[in-house]
């Protein structure tokens, strides 16, 4: 049977933990819709370096809460203005047409047209309102994103700091410019509507679904709680560098941060928002010691582009 499972608590470290672990549980015969809020909180993608994405010196100051999630993507803002949905089913019952059309159906229920734009946004009249993510393992997977309905986006403007590679890459001049609340565009949208034409639309389509199940801290421990309160996991390795090289490649931004020493190079570490989960630990330790020059750069735009390939048809991802 279907299910639909909605966190009451609005703690970013809460709210992840309870969706690995509803991954792990799903059964064969099931899709669960996941239905969350995190309040004040960037999460960044699993290869991303957190001070590449963010003012880190402004979360604090605002009381702005930093989380990694287990997939892949970009730096995304949440408060209580923004609803975060996860389809969370067996790979071998994946559909994200059909997960894609409950999220069309209950946003155009609002009476907007919402359009597919790139690999992974959701769209109205040209800004996006919806980014997604996916990941896969064990033969489980979820595709999960954000429908920003009245989100403060000057608290957004101040504490993400994106790739100005990827902003010129589709030609916005700022963050707030690239984004746009269901609420400006029609004010009838509230956070509370949108849950329960979400909710609708899913049984519409699935059909299966006993009662939402509310889960919070009082009736339920995620497992992996811990993993993400934990600054290393937050924070990862985030070595000081003397260059950073940046380029888009065919599923998303790479960043390469070199120390280099006596022109060769000392350090390595690759991040990115891929979708797809890239392990480039083997790159990393390839290119130690080497000589740092036009070359060897080529060289390890093409070793990371190949790997990045490699990873995305490895694990099944989807890019939409």
């Amino acid at each position: 049977m279907n299910r639909i499972v909605i966190s009451s608590e609005h703690d970013p470290y809460y709210n992840l933990a309870l969706e690995e672990d509803l991954l792990k549980q799903v059964q064969q015969d099931e899709v669960i819709l996941y239905i969350w809020q995190n309040e004040k909180t960037v999460v960044i993608g699993r290869n991303q370096n957190p001070y590449l994405e963010c003012d880190v010196s402004q979360l604090s100051s605002n009381g702005v809460r930093l989380a990694r999630r287990i997939s892949g993507g970009g730096a995304v803002y949440h408060d209580l203005g923004n609803v975060n949905f996860t389809f969370i089913y067996k790979e071998s019952n994946k559909d994200l047409e059909k997960q894609l059309n409950v999220i069309k159906k209950a946003v155009e229920a609002f009476d907007v047209a919402v359009e597919l734009s790139g690999r992974n946004d959701l769209t109205i009249q040209g800004q996006k309102f919806s980014g997604h993510a996916f990941y896969a393992e064990d033969g489980n997977e979820f595709h999960h994103g954000t429908l920003m309905v009245d989100v403060d986006v000057n608290q957004l403007a101040k504490v993400l700091k994106p790739s100005k590679l990827k902003m010129e890459a589709k030609g916005i001049t700022s963050v707030k410019s690239r984004v746009i609340n269901l609420k400006t565009l029609k004010p009838s949208f509230s956070v509370g509507k949108l849950i329960d034409s979400l909710m609708y639309y899913f049984e519409e389509d699935y059909g299966g679904t006993s009662k939402p199940l509310e889960y919070n801290s009082q009736c339920y421990k995620p497992k992996n709680l811990q993993k993400y309160k934990d600054p290393g996991w937050i924070y990862g390795e985030c070595p000081k560098y003397d260059v950073m090289l940046e380029r888009k490649a065919s599923l998303g931004i790479v960043q390469a941060l070199l120390s280099v020493e006596n022109g060769k190079i000392k350090k390595l570490k690759i991040y990115t928002d891929s979708l797809s989960i890239v392990h480039n630990e083997q790159i990393e330790q390839q290119f130690i010691g080497m000589e740092f020059d036009q070359i060897r750069e080529d060289k390890l735009w093409d070793t990371i582009e190949a790997n990045v390939k490699l990873s995305s048809h490895r694990i099944g991802t989807v890019s939409g």
